[in-house]
Parts: structure tokens; sequence; C-alpha cells
């Protein structure tokens, strides 16, 4: 049907006669498109957009002054939708990222555990093929993170032994570890206490 009378096709959009829907929907469709593209990314979410424009407006009960003012009620309705779609999607992004983020980060924290398990099996074995007064120094002093002092009277040694005995298993620990897993011993994985 053609509205050639601009009351006519008010009077019959006022009624929610499906013609006057069809016709308007024909006539604004592709302009509404367009519009609605400027919240979206593909032209299929600019139509969906759209397609839920007219039905929002065809489902109401609002009655239009004049076709200018159902043409602005279009546009209106089409961005408010193309904003809450704007918004759900850079709702759904942030989750997204934040879930890939944590999931980078778990697997990072995965990745370092592995490594650190490594490094301390590699380090442990060291220690074992140490002389045994050597081994127990090590164990004692890095291990437990008991003082030189606490080890002397532990083993009835002089303080100056335990450091010596420490001096000479570093040095052959520096020679049997990779010098990672050397530093991880010196700088982290243990306390060290009055070397």
């Amino acid at each position: 049907m053609q509205y050639e009378d601009q009351q006519q096709l008010l009077d019959d959009l006022n009624n929610r006669k499906e013609e006057a829907f069809s016709f308007v929907f024909h006539r604004y469709y592709s302009r509404l498109c367009l519009f609605a593209a400027q919240f979206v990314r593909e032209t299929g979410e600019a139509e969906d957009i759209v397609d839920e424009s007219f039905m929002k407006i065809w489902r109401g009960k609002r009655d239009f002054e004049n076709i200018d003012h159902f043409k602005s009620s279009l546009y209106q309705t089409t961005r408010h939708i193309g904003l809450n779609n704007q918004t759900a999607n850079l709702r759904r992004n942030v989750r997204t990222d934040y879930y890939v983020s944590s999931q980078e980060q778990i697997e990072e924290n995965h990745l370092q555990q592995i490594v650190y398990a490594e490094a301390m099996g590699e380090l442990y074995h060291a220690i074992q093929s140490l002389p045994p007064k050597a081994q127990k120094i090590i164990k004692a002093t890095y291990l437990e993170g008991k003082s030189n002092g606490e080890v002397a009277l532990e083993m009835q040694i002089s303080i100056q032994t335990v450091k010596n005995q420490k001096l000479r298993a570093l040095s052959l620990l520096r020679s049997r570890l990779n010098r990672e897993t050397f530093d991880l011993l010196l700088l982290g994985a243990f306390i060290i206490k009055n070397f």
C-alpha cells in the first residue's frame, strides 16, 4: 500500500495497522541501518538493531503527533538500542580480556612453578652429592634457615668451621649447578642468615 496522505499514514501507524508499519519499514530501514552502523562493527548487527527498533515501536503503546515525531522516535529507539548493544559488547570484551589475562597469568605461574620445581630438583641433587658435613651445613643454613651459630652449636664445631664448610660447599655447588639454579639458591629460594 502506498501512502500519499501523511495524516492517513499517521492514523494507521497510531492504530497499529500492519500496512502502515510495512510501508515505513521499507521506507526507513536502510537509513536506520546506516545510522545504527556507528554502534557496531558488522552490517548484520546494525540490521538486528534496526529490526529490534521497529519491533519496539510496533509493540509500544505510544501515539505519534506527526510523521516527524514517528521518525524521531525510530532514530531515538535505534540509538538507545545501539548504545545498549555497545555497552553490552564492552562489558563482554572486558570480561573476555579479564579471562584471557587471568588464564595467561595462570599459565605463566604454572610455567614458573615448573621451572622452579626443576631448579629445586637439580639443587637438591647437587646438595646430595656434597661431602656429608658440607651437606648437613648447607641444608641447615639454607633449607632450614638456621644461623651459623645455631649450626655450630648443633654440630659442636666452631662458627669459623661452619663458615669454611659453607664456602667450600658453595664453591662445589657453583661448579655443579647452572647459573640460574645457583642464583636461586643464593637470591631467593632459601633464607640466608649470617653468611
